[in-house]
């Protein structure tokens, strides 16, 4: 690894420990809520770092932190923990030993990133300007396991001045970054349709009730709804990952199950697409069928002005200015770091996208592409901006 980033020579000695502990997170990737050695691998680090660790009873999530004047602020930095249920078709020594999980969304570059800006400051506390909580999230990737919401219920941001939080992306290169004032993400809803007919034979459909056929029809008028009811200025998105339905293919399914996501950049949007969705059950509803939907929904990410500001100030100090894109649009896909960002005296936070690929090296991939690689240059420049805003 060349420092051709500008880091520091202080942080560049910490550039093996960087990799190496990048390599390891990577081949342990666990599902949301079940980040048991995730958690200890990255708690055992912030132990022997000398922070002051605060777990929480029943979750894998913790917080760390390093006071070193009760007159300064507190400013915190989240990194997730959890993975993708996905085989990792990286096939290198680094490989993911728990089949059909791993990282294909980077939250082991997150966590190493937390874990070299804090052991940084640690031997270096004496730059402190702040001090410091860093957030080991847990269930950043499943809205049904409780994951900011719940640790923001625990007591994550008590006394927190600041939160800021970074996301990798395989498709901008190393050494640039990108973030915005307002809205970075959407409001965004994981969805759980159930549909209940009636079972006939195959041969006698006109006896029964297709729970199959029915959700395709609620599914395609979705999409109608995205085309003609929704503002075109205003992005929404809908979208059916998973259908399932039947059990042997002679008969007419009585139930069928579908899974999917909406957002939307603006809450008005956001409640037409829930809306229309609950008009299209109904109808549903009419014609004799029974069902349920159900939401789990995380609101959007709203960027400070003042945290830009500081992010601005801490990544012009080593970064050239054309590499900085401070002005961004925002992304459709959402994330539940809007909680603590909520949870701070004044809503002051941000979280912005971190270059982690090189098409030099052959790597530009979006986020849950699989194989999914980063560049590990990365590591450094995002533990730089972090150790620039604590030490600013």
């Amino acid at each position: 690894m060349n420092n051709q980033y500008n880091v520091s020579e202080k942080l560049f000695e910490l550039s093996e420990f960087s990799k190496k502990t990048r390599q390891d997170l990577h081949k342990i990737p666990e599902l949301s809520g079940q980040e048991f050695k995730t958690s200890r691998y990255c708690r055992d680090l912030m132990t022997s770092f000398g922070y002051t660790i605060t777990d929480y009873k029943g979750y894998t999530g913790f917080i760390a932190d390093l006071f070193v004047d009760p007159e300064k602020p507190l400013i915190a930095f989240r990194a997730d923990m959890d993975a993708l249920a996905m085989p990792d078709m990286t096939s290198d020594e680094h490989t993911s030993v728990h089949e059909g999980c791993a990282h294909n969304c980077g939250h082991d570059t997150h966590m190493t990133i937390a874990l070299t800006t804090a052991n940084y400051l640690s031997l270096y506390r004496h730059e402190l300007s702040a001090n410091v909580r860093f957030i080991f999230q847990m269930a950043e990737e499943d809205m049904r396991v409780p994951g900011a919401d719940k640790m923001v219920e625990l007591g994550c941001m008590e006394g927190v001045d600041e939160v800021y939080a970074l996301h990798n992306n395989g498709a901008q290169d190393t050494g640039h970054i990108s973030f915005n004032t307002g809205i970075m993400t959407s409001w965004g809803s994981t969805w759980t349709l159930d549909v209940h007919g009636i079972s006939a034979h195959g041969s006698t459909p006109q006896k029964g009730l297709d729970a199959i056929r029915e959700t395709c029809r609620i599914i395609d008028y979705m999409d109608y709804i995205v085309a003609k009811k929704t503002d075109p200025s205003s992005p929404a998105v809908f979208s059916c990952g998973m259908v399932q339905g039947g059990t042997i293919p002679n008969a007419v399914a009585d139930h069928a199950q579908a899974r999917g996501t909406i957002r939307a950049m603006d809450k008005e949007t956001d409640q037409i697409l829930k809306n229309s969705f609950k008009e299209i059950i109904a109808c549903s509803e009419i014609r004799g069928f029974k069902t349920t939907i159900v939401y789990d929904s995380y609101p959007a990410i709203e960027n400070h002005p003042l945290a830009h500001d500081r992010i601005l100030e801490a990544a012009a100090k080593f970064l050239p200015l054309e590499n900085i894109e401070s002005n961004c649009a925002p992304m459709t896909g959402s994330e539940d770091f809007s909680y603590m960002i909520n949870a701070t005296k004044d809503r002051v936070g941000l979280m912005f996208f971190l270059g982690s690929g090189n098409k030099a090296k052959g790597i530009d991939n979006y986020l849950h592409a699989n194989p999914y690689f980063i560049d590990d240059d990365c590591l450094l420049v995002g533990a730089q901006i972090f150790i620039n805003l604590a030490t600013r």
